[in-house]
C-alpha cells in the first residue's frame, strides 16, 4: 500500500501583516511630522501678526524640536520673547520679565544689548529697594528683592542679608536707649542713641534723644567741681565734636538754630550769648 506525501504546514500571515500595519503607522507619524513642519513657520508668522505672543514662543519651540531654527525665525522668536519680557516688566511681574530677559540673553543675535537691559533692570530693582528701605519702608524693601528673584543670586542675597541686618541693630539700639531712659542711665541712653545711623530711626529717636541729652547735660553740671581758678567756669566744646553733633540733626531736618542747641545740650554743653554770636560751653 502506497503512503500520501507530506502535507507541508500552511505559514501563518500574521507576522506580514503587523510588519506592514507598523509600517504604515510610522509612515503616517512621518509625514503628519513633515506636513506639520512646514506648516509652523506660517503659523509662526501669523501669531506675531496677531499679536499672540504666547503662541509665538510655543510654535517656535516646537519647530526648534523638529530641526534648527534659521536666522529669520530665530529673529522672530526672539522678538516675541523681548516684547513679553517688556510687558511683564511693566505690568510689575519682575520675576518672569527677568527671567525672560536672562533667556533672551542666550537666544538673541545681540547678546551684549539684552545682557545691558537685564542689568538695567536689575539695578532698578535694587534702587527702588534702597530708596524704600531710606523711607523706612524695610519690610516692603526685602519684600520686592524676594519677589523679584534677586535673592536667588548672590549680590541680591548680599542687600538683603545688609538691610535686614542693618535695620536690626538699629531697632535694637534704639529699644536699649529707651529702657536706659527709663532707668535713667542717661550717659547709656546717649551711647545706644549715637549708634543710631538709619534716617527713619533716628526721627523716631529725636524726642528721646532731647530729653536725654537734656537730662545728661543737667546731670553733669551737677556733677561738676567748681574751678576757683577760672575768672567764669566755663569750658569751651571742640569745634570738632560740635560740627559733627550739628552736621547729624541738620540731616535730620531740623533748623540750624536747632541744630545748634540739641547738638550743644548733646554734649553736656551750655548756649552762651556773647553779643552778636553764639557759643557752646560746658
Amino acid at each position: 500500500m502506497t503512503c500520501p506525501p507530506p502535507v507541508s504546514p500552511r505559514r501563518s500571515r500574521l507576522p506580514k501583516v503587523w510588519i506592514w500595519s507598523s509600517i504604515s503607522l510610522v509612515g503616517a507619524v512621518v509625514l503628519s511630522l513633515l506636513w506639520w513642519q512646514s506648516q509652523l513657520p506660517a503659523r509662526l508668522a501669523q501669531a506675531v501678526e496677531n499679536d499672540q505672543l504666547d503662541t509665538c514662543l510655543r510654535l517656535g519651540e516646537q519647530l526648534a524640536a523638529l530641526r534648527k531654527l534659521n536666522s529669520e525665525e530665530q529673529a522672530i522668536v526672539a522678538g516675541c520673547l523681548r516684547t513679553q519680557a517688556s510687558r511683564n516688566w511693566e505690568q510689575e511681574r519682575l520675576r518672569l520679565a527677568l527671567d525672560q530677559q536672562r533667556e533672551l540673553v542666550l537666544r538673541s543675535g545681540n547678546p551684549a544689548v539684552e545682557e545691558r537691559r537685564l542689568q538695567q533692570w536689575r539695578q532698578q530693582i535694587q534702587r527702588q529697594a534702597m530708596e524704600a528701605y531710606q523711607r523706612g519702608e524695610a519690610r516692603q524693601a526685602m519684600a520686592l528683592l524676594k519677589r523679584s528673584g534677586e535673592t536667588r543670586f548672590t549680590d541680591g542675597q548680599q542687600l538683603h542679608a545688609t538691610l535686614e541686618d542693618h535695620w536690626a541693630a538699629n531697632r535694637y539700639a534704639y529699644s536699649q536707649a529707651a529702657s536706659a531712659a527709663a532707668g535713667e542711665d542717661w550717659w547709656e541712653a546717649l551711647d545706644q542713641l549715637n549708634q543710631l545711623n538709619h534716617p527713619w530711626w533716628q526721627r523716631k529717636a529725636l524726642s528721646l534723644r532731647t530729653d536725654v541729652s537734656r537730662q545728661a547735660a543737667a546731670m553733669q553740671r551737677s556733677n561738676q567741681p567748681k574751678d576757683s581758678h577760672r575768672d567764669s567756669g566755663d569750658q569751651p566744646i571742640s569745634d570738632t565734636e560740635l560740627d559733627a553733633a550739628v552736621q547729624r540733626h541738620l540731616s535730620l531736618g531740623l533748623s540750624a538754630w536747632q541744630a545748634f542747641e540739641l547738638g550743644c545740650s548733646e554734649l553736656g554743653g551750655q548756649v552762651l550769648e556773647q553779643g552778636p554770636e553764639s557759643s557752646c560751653q560746658r
